[in-house]
């Protein structure tokens, strides 16, 4: 009898084991099958966007990007310059133009301000451009530009005039071959026409120590009746005129 109940209890703690272990696995399966709640996300408030885009900005679009105004640019100050800022010529070169004129009045008139660039200086070059589009002033009498305009007989080149330039240094003047070179444009457009200083112009370059971006002026001046030129070289800080 003893033995019945024995057998009896392990089989009802087996089947209690069992029911429970059921009971586990209906309910580790329920809560895979339950969703579980969204979490909500909250937009940003008008608010917070003034914060970060200003009062009166609304917020930038997907693919928006903020265009900064443009501040005071360099081509703007090129602009100022060339409408009000021509230094005058200054007082030491008064004074040189003066003394190679021997005392007689030799009234100067600016030909050009503009900054140098490397054909200006290159040694293969040997030449300031002077573009007739860019002179401030005219300067040639009638029977100088008839003469510039014309070709020796005998080389077939163009003709030039001996010119005499004072440097910046103000150094020893130097006499260099003023010209005027004609371009036709390759697509047929207009003739360009530049007025030229070369022939010793490298040495005015070497003995000035010259460098690519520097802004010079060339001023024209006469004595008895003969062309000349002052090469004045501005300080640092003043924008070109021209090219």
């Amino acid at each position: 009898m003893k033995h019945k109940l024995d057998m009896r209890g392990s089989l009802f703690d087996v089947l209690l084991a069992t029911t429970e272990r059921a009971a586990e696995i209906l309910e580790s399966e329920r809560s895979k099958q339950i969703p579980r709640p969204k979490r909500k996300i909250e937009k940003p408030s008008s608010d917070s966007k003034r914060r970060k885009t200003g009062h009166h900005e609304r917020p930038p679009l997907p693919g928006e990007f903020k265009i900064e105004k443009p501040s005071f640019s360099d081509a703007k100050r090129r602009k100022i310059i060339h409408n009000n800022e021509r230094p005058p010529l200054p007082e030491e070169f008064k004074i040189a133009i003066e003394e190679m004129s021997r005392g007689a009045d030799a009234p100067a008139k600016l030909v050009i301000q503009k900054q140098l660039y490397g054909t200006d200086l290159s040694s293969g070059h040997n030449r300031l451009s002077i573009p007739m589009n860019q002179i401030a002033d005219d300067f040639l009498t009638e029977g100088e530009k008839e003469h510039l305009r014309g070709y020796d007989s005998t080389s077939k080149k163009k003709k030039y005039l001996d010119v005499k330039v004072v440097g910046p240094s103000l150094s020893a003047s130097e006499t260099v071959k003023f010209s005027r070179w004609d371009m036709a444009k390759k697509d047929g457009g207009k003739t360009s026409s530049s007025y030229v200083i070369n022939g010793k112009w490298n040495a005015i370059v070497a003995k000035n120590k010259l460098r690519i971006g520097v802004v010079v002026q060339l001023w024209c001046f006469r004595v008895d009746r003969e062309l000349c030129f002052a090469l004045v070289r501005l300080p640092p800080g003043n924008c070109s005129l021209g090219a």
